[in-house]
């Protein structure tokens, strides 16, 4: 019988609508036997009520994030797999993270409430956004006030006012890949489609390759290959790369519940085989404890 896996999950306590506890109970109601909750720039989803659930949902919970990175002036995402949770650096860089990333929100927010549109920073400090709706607190701020009406209405805010997250002084990749290994973590790769160009249609790629080559030669252990807005060329083109340069393979759905139409809705949904990302497992905890071990 097969197992799978889904090592990309967010949770209400970064960007998602679903709270731990749902997250796990849908998990074990779609058969994943391998789950990984990698909030953005946070641990904080783990607990050890948390871990007991999951064991009583018949779910094996591997503990990760996923942290926002620049490298060369761009932003990518970086997943971490088997992480101390406890660890002092970890959480300093999450931390970090965050503060610069709410700075930037904030930076928005006032450039905005300067052109009358209706918001004010005072107000936006005492809002208590809503737990179920997943974003984050500015688009939930924008649409509590009827500023927009949708949480994703508010993303356009940071285009019309010149906003680039390319700009936010996150970590760098390279800083990233130390701590997540101080930390007895593995660096995978997220999405790497999502912020390099691919064109399907070109068989050469060479721009998409060589583009991801360099961003390897900064310590990354392994890729995401399967996700949403990878294709199936794609994603057996990834496979093959990780096989040639013994690199861990990833996947999941990336999922957020109801905030972003455009991953998968349902957790498992990528259908990813416990034994294609078996390495990445038997690493995290030993082949025993993990794959034999639900």
């Amino acid at each position: 019988m097969k197992r799978y896996a889904d090592l990309h999950i967010h949770t209400n306590m970064s960007d998602g609508s679903d709270s731990v506890g749902e997250v796990l109970a849908r998990a074990g109601g779609n058969g994943v036997s391998f789950l990984s909750i990698t909030d953005h720039n946070t641990v904080s989803a783990y607990s050890e009520e948390a871990f007991r659930k999951a064991d009583r949902m018949g779910v094996k919970l591997i503990p990760g994030v996923e942290l926002d990175v620049i490298h060369e002036k761009k932003q990518y995402h970086l997943l971490a797999y088997g992480v101390d949770l406890q660890n002092s650096g970890l959480r300093e860089v999450c931390a970090y993270n965050a503060g610069v990333q709410e700075e930037y929100n904030l930076s928005l927010l006032r450039r905005m409430e300067k052109d009358g549109v209706g918001v004010s920073e005072e107000e936006y400090h005492k809002y208590k956004m809503p737990l179920d709706r997943g974003g984050w607190k500015l688009l939930n701020y924008l649409l509590d006030t009827g500023v927009t009406g949708s949480l994703l209405e508010g993303v356009k805010f940071y285009g019309q006012y010149g906003f680039d997250s390319n700009q936010i002084a996150f970590v760098s990749l390279e800083e990233a890949v130390r701590v997540v290994k101080e930390a007895s973590g593995i660096p995978v790769l997220a999405h790497p489609a999502e912020q390099i160009a691919y064109n399907q249609y070109d068989r050469r790629h060479d721009d998409f390759w060589s583009a991801l080559d360099a961003l390897l030669q900064a310590g990354v252990e392994g890729i995401e290959c399967i996700h949403p807005l990878h294709g199936f060329g794609l994603q057996k083109e990834l496979i093959a790369l990780c096989h040639e340069k013994d690199l861990f393979i990833s996947g999941g759905t990336d999922y957020h519940g109801q905030f972003f139409s455009k991953q998968k809705q349902t957790i498992g949904g990528q259908m990813v085989d416990a034994d294609l990302v078996g390495r990445l497992l038997d690493l995290i905890a030993g082949k025993d404890k993990i794959l034999n071990g639900v």
